[in-house]
């Protein structure tokens, strides 16, 4: 994805922003808007003489990098609440219920160091088709299947999270996945349980669940609901053997971070700052093996493509790397920002991005055909404003002639 940096000046502060090319300008006056609070619809850019809208392709307007950009627009003011604000702990049982009846779960608390248990167990609270799987679960707790038993302990856990008007101790739970993967039961010098990564909780967590969750046909739940299939291209960088293609299936997309490049005028250049830029990577590696061809080990490309779309999308980010240096896991501190809406659309193949083109054109179809619809009513408003009022002053009209004939 390419990228360059811009500045834009708004009244008399001056901002440096990284302008992404391939996204469309809605994502850049997202950015402004974060850093000024001038609101996208109020937003007018300009490059020179030229004006930057909604349709503009940004990557026609040959900016350069550094460029000065304007902005003219005013900012909101944020109003103060018009109610003071309630918090949940000061909430009345009876408004508990309120909540809970609106699907707001209750918290789970954290029993030293388990943060990372938690949200992993949030994460799949978020999925109501999985929570009815669970919840569809038969079977008894045995000592001889401890994959059963965490399975039955989730499925208590996510009944009480339903019910409960008060932040939840999962101690049971905790129980059962120590008892399944032991490592989540390591301890510190000092004794107490050492944190964790939820990725890996949450891996363990539905590789359990894809084993012991079942949809009414017999199908994995786990894999119906968060399954992707893949095709993969091989190819070598280093000679002429035809591509293969492969197939592969996942729970999750992994995405690749990237932190900036110091450059040589003092700034620092590229990096990863999206979702998408992160998903683009992760789509694209390298490895190394045999090539049959050449007699020796190689480079390959390899580049994924997405050819099944699960109902729910897990994106993991790769945040550490391995530094040759101190011989130490170091951690990427850099924020990656998400769209409101992410589009997946350009990591699909071509077969699976037709029933979203599909899709596309009719719902286009129908936003169009609404909008048609509303500027006829509103336009058959107007005429009948416009007929009232000629009619009243042809009336009053009349009065006055009649009148003066008296």
């Amino acid at each position: 994805m390419s990228k360059i940096t811009v500045k834009v000046k708004w009244v008399k502060e001056k901002y440096t922003v990284d302008m992404m090319l391939d996204e469309p300008v809605e994502v850049f006056k997202t950015q402004l808007f974060a850093l000024t609070g001038v609101p996208p619809e109020r937003q007018k850019i300009t490059a020179g003489i030229k004006q930057i809208t909604d349709q503009t392709d940004l990557k026609t307007l040959g900016l350069k990098e550094g460029q000065l950009l304007m902005l003219i627009g005013t900012a909101d003011v944020l109003a103060a609440p018009v109610e003071k604000p309630v918090f949940v702990e000061d909430l009345a049982p009876e408004e508990m219920h309120g909540l809970i009846s609106a699907g707001v779960p209750m918290g789970l608390e954290n029993l030293g160091n388990t943060c990372y248990m938690n949200s992993s167990l949030q994460i799949i609270n978020n999925a109501p088709e999985l929570v009815d799987a669970v919840a569809a679960a038969a079977g008894t707790r045995t000592q001889f299947d401890m994959h059963q038993n965490l399975t039955l302990a989730t499925k208590d856990l996510f009944k009480t999270m339903k019910t409960a008007t008060e932040p939840i101790a999962p101690h049971s739970f905790l129980a059962q996945l120590r008892a399944v993967y032991p490592q989540f039961d390591q301890r510190g010098e000092g004794g107490g349980h050492m944190q964790q990564d939820a990725e890996e909780c949450l891996t363990q967590l539905l590789n359990v669940l894809s084993q012991k969750v079942k949809t009414p046909d017999g199908k994995s739940a786990i894999e119906e609901l968060f399954g992707i299939e893949l095709e993969v291209e091989v190819k070598c960088a280093e000679g002429d053997e035809p591509p293969t293609v492969e197939k592969e299936k996942s729970l999750k997309l992994t995405c690749h971070i990237e932190g900036a490049v110091p450059a040589g005028d003092g700034t620092n250049k590229g990096g990863t700052d999206l979702l998408t830029q992160s998903i683009a990577k992760g789509l694209e590696g390298q490895l190394e093996k045999t090539s049959q061809t050449l007699g020796r080990p190689a480079i390959y490309n390899k580049t994924s493509r997405i050819s099944k779309l699960p109902k729910f999308l897990l994106a993991q980010f790769v945040r550490f790397f391995w530094k040759a240096d101190t011989q130490k896991k170091a951690k990427i501190l850099r924020p990656v920002k998400f769209p409101i809406t992410l589009d997946m659309k350009d990591y699909c193949t071509p077969a699976c991005q037709e029933p979203i083109n599909k899709y596309r054109e009719k719902e286009l179809k129908r936003q169009e055909e609404a909008k048609a619809a509303e500027r006829a009513k509103k336009m058959g408003t107007d005429t009948a404003k416009e007929e009232k009022k000629e009619g009243e002053a042809a009336a009053a009209g009349a009065g006055e002639e009649g009148a003066k004939a008296e």
